[in-house]
């Protein structure tokens, strides 16, 4: 249902014909279409789509789509495929066989259609615009009638009293108020972060007046406070649920509001908020591709910035000028995202000076400082205030004018309304969380605290010069130490009991100079402590104390102590490629290096490399140097998600701008090929990387990545990592070290990875504020409001970093069960909504509007719509049994070609893959892979009136026909034809030049993408959304097209999630459900009611 929904308000006047088919069948065919399609039922389309025309479908073109989706998925579709189109014989049109064959929505159609609330107007599209005006209409006054106003002078002297102050434009002298009484404001929010999470000071303008508001913290020092937020801490702004609607504008306003008192009410109110950065990134905001790009032309010369833009981003006429400036007008368009830099790129002109230098104040002093220069800090605060004013007023008409469909603003309103109510189990949560963390990484800094001792003993006759891992480490000592005596560990000693056994019997033999003087050259302790501290007694300190020695499996020299292999291979640690391994073998670069002694060699000044060492490690764990070994398979957990983060990021799954440029600026030579030519016969991983990494004797080969082979390793136990220690290939001298300490560190990286977003989340207690909030005294009710940013990024998706990031609870990741920390309040219960592939589905109603106009009627849609996971019918088990690799594996390829990756970016991961293949085989896969697809590509060219007439003059006089595609473009072999009518120039008979996709499954998909994309002005084909003028084609010429195709199927999921937002506040508000808008998580909707 919910996919028809949006289809009906999808299909806007430019693909109505499509609409109209799908109705005729659904009426027709008891709620299935002739290609077997589930319709929804009978009742619901009279209710939902009242009066519509029928309309008829042409046999032939159907017979067409028929023949398609059985060459894409053979005898499996033949049983779904048997249509009841009239006069037919074969298999595939026996009359009667579809229509007794009821849907599956039929059961259940005739209870819910009783139900259905009538529409607000004639049709859908009527009853969306009719109730997003009821709910907008008040707000969109409000803003227009502001944003006409003048910006009156800032006021120059604050009054210093707690709560707010009110300074009349009427020239009155400052009075208290206990709020502003304003339906519209401008708000700016400081926080001294010394402080905690409080808000200090505040500045607000509407059309009468200006405002104040300074914290009791600050007001009064002498009085003691806790760092816990409660409601008086927190800035009122008065009024109740019912009272009219009221907006707050701001510049990253989801920030402001969390420090608003009436917003941590249960009861909702009509006040709402209005984010000019929001506004700016929807407007002319950038593409995660283009940012780099656009900081790299601000720092350096365009042409330069150009070439790196080129590289990466597909043209399909080929004819890109990489020097010229027409490629860079997008430059021109844009801005970064802060305030200073939307003010000065939006207001040009503006008198203002927005001095960012007074937020170190709030950012490193403390109250007192602040107190100090309260009236300064007070006039950079209103200061602010002004600019945002100014950049709301500059960008109001202009949204209007880009976003015109009233849903779009009432859906980024509803955004903004975001509350996640808890209770005291969070505090609990984080406790234990920092608890169990530290149990166990003090287990892992005993255990690499013995291996750092154990170490110690190389420096005994210069041992270290042989070590395959230590061999390059700063061992420069003053005094040759006396050999540590090696005692046995006994059965009942912990690591730590051991050691300190150690300490006892032989380290407070030796001379302690000489000892403080061991160590450092590990970079275990502070230059400034290495005469301060006795170097064992401080490492097998375990303490929290910044000053202790700190062993964290996190560093380098971690993985050396643990002596880390890869299958025999011992590891090596590159700045350019992060870790590796060496390969003994290489003989073709001994003549470039001095030998020291036999089997070492001199690469720097005291430096040598023990060739003979690493050939001799690997003799012994191989049997032989040259065994045959391949890189481990990758594991597909999670890809589907990561996924939708470089989606959420605007970053297409291809490789990035970012990657492009800061592996181009690294090269200081043009690379000889992706890999060298000198390389071992039977070693096939990622490499051998020789320009970057030239060791004696050896080749250097990068640790697979999950993500693709450019991504390079800098963590060996990090979480993609994993499964190669699980399977053995990532191996230590000890295998069980490796083991636990890789276990202890996956149970950790959740919570070590977000604390620092989650420990700061302002919880806000209710429980004393019964009366204000309508709950009672046994309610535990805590409330955390997601500072989220309605439109983050270009495509429109709303950020937020913690909340719209969080995973499903997992019982070995230590705090992933944030999510099921949210708790809906007693007599309150969560309701989700859940798109399931959301992005997959829009686009495969993309390519079914583009053909025929039938659901289902192109093999991506009726993969989608028929196939089953269970059956290996579905798109992922499909690509999966073509290609040899897992589903999971599988999805990465597909959402990556939807997406816009090319086919290199699909041989990089075969290759990732399937290591056993050669490099050749997995080429012809990839070609196969997208040919089958996306198909072939056929260049055309737009006719011009001179050529639409020469198309005619041929025909006419000469009987040649010349094959139009969509009545305009013809193919670039037939420009001659043209040319010989008359003495036309090709500028006269054609212009612009485009591909067209043939021949694929997944072809229609392509052409109705970049039809948008490549169109003058790209708009939704739901709400009309419009593109950013960054990424608009008359500013970027044929580039970005990848970040363009992206943009038309994420914005297109926006414009659903919008359509939902206001259809389930209109149901709310018709069965007098009281609920309020939880939070949206990519694709998904929860609410509490």
């Amino acid at each position: 249902m919910m996919t028809c929904r949006l289809l009906k308000h999808a299909c806007g006047d430019g693909m109505f014909a499509f609409l109209k088919r799908s109705l005729k069948y659904s009426c027709q065919c008891n709620s299935r279409n002739p290609l077997g399609i589930d319709m929804i039922p009978e009742k619901w389309n009279h209710i939902l789509f009242p009066n519509s025309p029928e309309t008829s479908v042409d046999k032939e073109q159907l017979e067409n789509c028929v023949r398609r989706i059985l060459s894409t998925l053979g005898s499996s579709a033949e049983s779904d495929l048997k249509t009841n189109l009239p006069g037919k014989s074969n298999d595939y049109c026996t009359e009667g066989n579809i229509s007794d064959i009821p849907s599956r929505f039929d059961s259940i159609a005739d209870v819910v259609a009783e139900k259905f609330p009538p529409l607000e107007g004639s049709n859908l599209d009527e009853h969306f615009k009719i109730i997003a005006h009821r709910y907008g209409d008040t707000y969109k006054k409000l803003l227009d009638k502001f944003s006409k106003f003048p910006l009156p002078p800032i006021n120059q002297t604050w009054v210093f009293r707690s709560g707010w102050t009110k300074y009349s434009f009427q020239g009155d002298h400052p009075i208290a108020v206990d709020y502003p009484d304003d339906n519209a404001l401008i708000l700016d929010v400081e926080v001294c972060v010394n402080a905690g999470n409080h808000p200090t000071i505040a500045v607000a303008l509407s059309d009468t007046a200006w405002y104040s508001w300074c914290s009791k913290r600050l007001f009064n020092p002498r009085y003691h406070y806790t760092n816990k937020v409660d409601l008086d801490d927190l800035i009122p702004l008065g009024r109740k649920a019912d009272d009219p609607e009221r907006i707050i504008i701001g510049h990253n306003v989801g920030f402001d509001r969390t420090f608003v008192k009436e917003e941590y009410f249960l009861k909702s109110s009509r006040l709402r908020f209005w984010d000019t950065m929001s506004m700016h990134i929807a407007v002319c905001g950038l593409a995660g591709d283009q940012r780099v790009l656009f900081m790299a032309a601000r720092k350096g010369n365009r042409t330069k910035a150009s070439e790196e833009a080129l590289v990466h981003t597909e043209n399909p006429t080929k004819e890109s000028n990489v020097l010229g400036f027409q490629n860079w007008k997008w430059l021109d368009v844009t801005s970064t995202n802060s305030l200073i830099e939307v003010h000065r790129f939006h207001c040009p002109n503006s008198g203002l000076f927005v001095a960012k230098e007074l937020r170190d104040l709030f950012l490193v002093g403390t109250m007192s400082d602040i107190r100090e220069k309260f009236q300064l800090l007070m006039t950079y605060c209103a200061t602010d205030v002004a600019a945002t004013f100014e950049v709301f007023s500059m960008l109001m008409d202009q949204f209007w004018q880009r976003f015109p469909h009233p849903v779009t603003f009432v859906g980024m309103l509803e955004m903004g309304t975001s509350y996640l109510p808890t209770n005291a189990k969070w505090q609990h949560y984080m406790t234990a969380s920092d608890k169990t963390q530290r149990t166990f990484q003090n287990q892992v800094g005993a255990l690499l605290q013995e291996k750092a001792r154990q170490a110690c003993n190389l420096l005994y006759n210069d041992r270290y010069k042989d070590d395959p891992w230590l061999w390059n480490e700063n061992w420069d000592v003053g005094k040759e130490p006396k050999r540590i005596t090696t005692f046995k560990r006994k059965t009942t000693e912990t690591a730590l009991e051991y050691a300190k056994r150690v300490w006892d019997e032989s380290m407070k033999k030796q001379n302690k100079k000489s000892m403080n003087r061991r160590l450092p050259a590990f970079d275990l302790i502070p230059l400034e402590r290495w005469d301060e501290v006795d170097v064992f007694n401080a490492i097998l300190e375990i303490s929290s104390n910044e000053n202790a020695i700190n062993l964290s499996a996190q560093m380098r020299l971690a993985f050396k102590l643990l002596r880390v292999h890869w299958n025999g291979y011992p590891l090596y640690f590159s700045d350019a490629y992060g870790w590796g391994y060496l390969v003994p073998g290489r003989t073709s670069n001994l003549s470039q290096f001095e030998e020291e002694q036999p089997g070492r060699y001199i690469v720097e000044e005291n430096v040598v490399f023990p060739y003979k060492s690493v050939e001799a490690f690997v003799m012994l764990r191989r049997g032989k140097i040259d065994q045959p070994v391949y890189g481990a398979v990758m594991d597909g957990r999670e890809v589907e998600l990561r996924a939708m983060q470089w989606l959420d990021k605007g970053i297409h799954i291809d490789s990035t701008a970012q990657e492009y440029f800061f592996q181009r600026n690294q090269l200081k030579s043009k690379p000889e090929g992706p890999f060298a030519a000198d390389r071992p016969e039977n070693v096939n991983g990622i490499g051998p990387l020789n320009e970057r990494v030239n060791l004696p004797g050896v080749w250097f080969y990068k640790l697979p990545h999950k993500d693709s082979p450019m991504s390079s390793v800098f963590n060996p136990l990090g979480k993609c990592m994993i499964p190669y220690i699980q399977n053995g290939d990532l191996q230590s001298d000890d295998p069980d070290n490796l083991r636990l300490i890789t276990a202890f560190n996956s149970m950790c990286s959740y919570w070590k990875n977000n604390r620092d977003r989650i420990v700061p989340q302002m919880v806000v207690s209710l429980t004393c504020f019964q009366d204000a909030c309508k709950i009672t005294p046994d309610d535990e009710i805590s409330v955390i409001l997601p500072r989220v940013v309605c439109v983050g990024t270009v495509t429109r998706r709303s950020v937020e970093p913690t909340w719209m990031t969080v995973s499903n609870p997992e019982p070995d990741r230590i705090g992933s069960e944030l999510r099921g920390l949210i708790i809906a309040p007693k007599g309150y219960r969560f309701v989700g909504a859940d798109v399931d592939s959301q992005e997959l589905w829009i686009a495969a109603l993309f390519s079914d509007s583009y053909g025929v106009k039938i659901h289902g009627s192109t093999p991506i849609s009726w993969i989608l719509l028929k196939g089953d996971k269970s059956k290996g019918t579905d798109q992922h088990s499909l690509t999966a049994k073509e290609m040899g690799v897992s589903r999971s594996q599988a999805k990465i390829l597909n959402y990556g070609r939807i997406y816009g990756a090319g086919r290199p970016f699909a041989t990089r991961l075969l290759k990732t893959f399937l290591p056993t293949l050669s490099d050749e085989d997995v080429k012809k896969m990839a070609r196969k892979l997208y040919r089958k697809t996306k198909g072939s590509a056929v260049y055309l060219r737009e006719l011009t009136e001179k050529g639409r007439t020469a198309v005619k003059l041929l025909k006419k006089e000469h009987n040649v026909d010349i094959m139009l595609y969509d009545g305009e473009f013809i193919k670039e072999s037939d420009i001659g034809e043209l040319l010989s009518v008359g003495s036309f120039e090709e500028e006269d008979v054609v212009s612009s030049k485009f591909r067209l996709w043939t021949g694929g499954s997944e072809s229609d998909l392509f052409n109705a993408l970049e039809k948008i994309a490549r169109s003058p002005q790209p708009r939704t084909p739901i709400l009309g959304c419009r593109i950013s003028r960054a990424l608009e084609p008359d500013v970027v010429n044929e580039d970005f097209l990848t970040s363009r195709i992206n943009w038309v199927v994420q914005s297109s999921a926006v414009d659903y999630l919008h359509l939902m937002l206001v259809c389930m506040k209109w149901l709310c508000d018709t069965y007098g459900i009281e609920a309020r808008f939880t939070i949206s998580i990519h694709d998904e909707v929860l609410s509490a009611n």
